[in-house]
């Protein structure tokens, strides 16, 4: 499934594809200020679950300090890979609870909330955030999405987000 959704649409789809894969472990991935969380909050029926509530209390002290120095660093392909490892580590995603994250975790379906840049822009600059590390996460995230794809290994569904 793939297209371009307005919030009430990219909604519904998500409704549709919980109710649908209710019995796996689905994961919703998207870039820094692609309308993650407000979709989450407006899902609560379907126990969604927000990747830093998931992955905070299992990471060890050590690691928790290692995390919070990266985090405030600019992103870089390094520091995607040592924030990957960490949530890989420690983050799981639970059947009938659909994780919305930056990582493709182990699951049998992803939904992938794709943003175009200008709209990213804006969503970036209404937050605060830095674009350049959001469209940097978000080309990292295409990555990870296409190898995937090419393995065939699971469930895809693509949606673009258009508010």
């Amino acid at each position: 499934m793939a297209g371009e959704f307005t919030v009430n649409e990219t909604l519904n789809t998500l409704r549709a594809i919980f109710e649908k894969h209710k019995e796996d472990r689905v994961c919703v991935i998207g870039t820094t200020c692609a309308g993650k969380s407000t979709l989450l909050n407006q899902l609560s029926e379907y126990n969604c679950e927000d990747l830093d509530e998931v992955l905070w209390p299992n990471i060890p002290e050590e690691e928790k300090e290692l995390m919070n120095h990266l985090l405030k660093m600019p992103w870089t392909i390094e520091l995607g890979n040592e924030i990957d490892r960490l949530v890989y580590k420690f983050g799981r995603v639970k059947a009938g609870y659909p994780l919305f994250s930056t990582v493709i975790l182990d699951c049998e379906a992803v939904v992938y909330l794709d943003i175009s840049d200008e709209l990213l822009a804006v969503h970036c600059e209404k937050r605060g955030v830095s674009f350049e590390d959001s469209k940097n996460i978000k080309e990292a995230i295409e990555g990870d999405w296409n190898n995937h794809k090419l393995k065939n290994d699971k469930i895809l569904y693509y949606l673009t987000v258009t508010e």
